[in-house]
């Protein structure tokens, strides 16, 4: 594999047409924290959670066979210590020397999920902000309409004094 590969900001990998890794960049094996004899020939479901195995199995196959590419596809990888991996993967169906390799480039997205339990956090405050504005003005409201009823009244006591 070109050097240059090896050391990319995101991971490689390349499967043969039964989705055996064929070719993996270091960038990839250091964030899975496998060593490459390990990978090579082994199937892509080594890498992938129990549920990532069934998505890709779904969806990955026959996309990749019907459009020669697969686009953004969430997947979550495992790594050799249980540790679990969020990415997007991209990929494309090439021929080399006449053999089918699907090539795909893995985006690790750890703080996309972090932006997203920010933005979920962030709209459940507005709604409990918004919620307790209602309240305020509903309890403000009422004491507009408590103090009109004491206005009332005042004048009246003043009229009935007169």
């Amino acid at each position: 594999m070109d050097d240059k590969l090896n050391w990319i900001p995101c991971g490689y990998l390349s499967l043969s047409h039964e989705n055996r890794i064929s070719a993996v960049n270091q960038a990839l094996l250091d964030l899975l924290c496998y060593d490459h004899n390990v990978l090579r020939g082994q199937p892509v479901d080594l890498i992938l959670t129990h549920s990532s195995r069934m998505f890709f199995r779904i969806y990955f196959t026959p996309l990749i066979l019907l459009n020669t590419k697969v686009d953004e596809m969430f997947l979550t990888l495992q790594t050799s210590l249980g540790t679990e991996i969020p990415v997007l993967l991209n990929a494309v169906r090439r021929d080399i020397d006449g053999i089918a390799h699907h090539e795909c480039v893995l985006f690790p997205i750890h703080r996309q999920k972090e932006y997203e339990q920010r933005i979920n956090q962030a709209e459940a405050a507005a709604i409990n902000a918004r919620h307790q504005l209602t309240l305020i003005m509903a309890e403000l409201e009422d004491k507009k309409q408590s103090l009109e009823h004491l206005k009332a009244q005042i004048e009246q006591q003043k009229a009935k004094l007169k």
